[in-house]
This record gives structure tokens, C-alpha cells and sequence, in this order.
């Protein structure tokens, strides 16, 4: 993470990035339609999630949620709402910490108990490991489960700090069709991500550019 809050990674670059850590990994989709994914990590989140909704129910954007299974439990009203709206939920493990540290039986128990979580919210098809890192046996345990490992092509993280205000302009410009865009929710310090959506959604709608789920963008 660059100290404005972000990481970019451009489509050429991902595809070589896809080559050094095979994988059945999904880092971008490669598409002519002006469509691209916006998912969210770490939520629900009663500071952030709402006004998150907000802003995507304005901008009639879709998005994908990579959701946290102690904070599903949590906040079961939010969940709800997310999906009223007409986004997607994903498997994002138990706890906000770095799955690749994570003993492989303790991995396939946490993924397993959120797929149960999330079943009453409809059918789930992607996970991503905490912290974007991942091993060839968590890829096989997710398949076990019929779940694909989905990363992104451009990534951002807001820390409260005054930084949090350049995402927007410093991600707008590398998203194109096919992108995959990784925010972050879930903590009081993350409120801002809500405005770096609004600007992102307003500027790439300039260019024609429509946020979609992870699904719609990989049919």
C-alpha cells in the first residue's frame, strides 16, 4: 500500500501477476462491454455499510461484498439490506486477519461455517483470502465448496488519514472495462470510503463506465 491508500495494478500487469501465482484466480475479466466490478471487503459495518448503500443506490451501481462471517452474525440487518438492494455477498472468512497464516483445517473450517452463514442470503460463488494472499491449498479447499478465488486488478485501502482523500482521483483513471476494484469498509476510521465511491461512480459514469457485481461481470 502506496502512502496515498492504494494500489494499482494494470491490466497487462495483472495478467503477469496471474502468471507468476497460478491459480484458478480471477484478477480481471476481459470483456468489451463498459462494465466493471466493485466489490468491498470487511463489512457489514453499522459506520460504513449504510452509507455505502446509499451512494450505490444513487448512482444505481451494483457491487460485491466481501463480507466478514463475526461481522454477518453481527448485523444481520445489513445484510439484509445489501441484498434489497440488489448487490452480492462473498465469503471474505470469519475474521478481518491474513488467511495464508492461517492452518489449512482451521481455513476450510472458516470458509465452510461463513458459506452456512451466508446461505440464507442466496447462493455464493466467490471468496477472497484476507489480506489478498493465498496458497494452492486454500484454492483447493474453496473448490471443494464450488467457490473461486476472486483478487482485482486495482486496490484501495482509506486509514482516516488525510491521504484517504486522493483514492478517487489516483484509482479513476486506471479503471477500464474489466477491472476489478477492491475498497475497503468495516471500521469507523473506513467512513470515507463512502465519498471515494461517490467521486469514482460520478467521474466513470463521464466515461460510460458502469459498476457492476463480480457476476454480472463474469457471465
Amino acid at each position: 500500500m502506496t502512502n496515498r491508500g492504494f494500489l494499482r495494478w494494470r491490466e497487462p500487469a495483472t495478467r503477469v501477476l496471474s502468471r507468476l501465482f497460478p491459480g484458478d484466480v480471477l484478477w480481471y475479466v476481459d470483456t468489451a462491454e463498459p462494465l466493471f466490478a466493485l466489490t468491498f471487503d470487511d463489512g457489514p459495518h453499522p459506520a460504513t455499510t449504510p452509507r455505502l448503500l446509499d451512494v450505490l443506490r444513487r448512482h444505481g451501481a451494483r457491487a460485491t461484498f466481501f463480507v466478514v462471517g463475526e461481522r454477518v452474525r453481527a448485523h444481520p440487518e445489513l445484510m439484509e439490506r445489501i441484498i434489497a438492494e440488489g448487490h452480492e455477498v462473498a465469503n471474505h472468512l470469519m475474521r478481518d486477519e491474513r488467511s495464508v497464516l492461517v492452518p489449512d483445517e482451521q481455513f476450510a473450517r472458516d470458509l465452510a461455517e461463513v458459506n452456512r452463514l451466508l446461505a440464507p442470503y442466496g447462493p455464493v460463488r466467490w471468496f477472497r483470502p484476507g489480506s489478498g494472499f493465498y496458497k494452492p491449498s486454500m484454492l483447493r479447499a474453496a473448490a471443494g465448496m464450488k467457490l473461486r478465488a476472486v483478487l482485482g486488478t486495482l486496490v484501495a485501502g482509506h486509514n482516516g488519514g488525510p491521504g484517504d482523500q486522493a483514492i478517487a482521483e489516483g484509482l479513476r483513471t486506471s479503471i477500464r472495462a474489466g477491472s476489478i476494484v477492491v475498497l475497503h469498509e468495516g471500521s469507523d476510521k473506513r467512513r470515507g470510503v463512502a465519498e471515494t465511491t461517490d467521486e469514482l461512480l460520478t467521474a466513470l459514469s463521464a466515461r460510460g463506465l458502469s459498476a457492476v457485481t463480480v457476476s454480472t461481470l463474469a457471465l
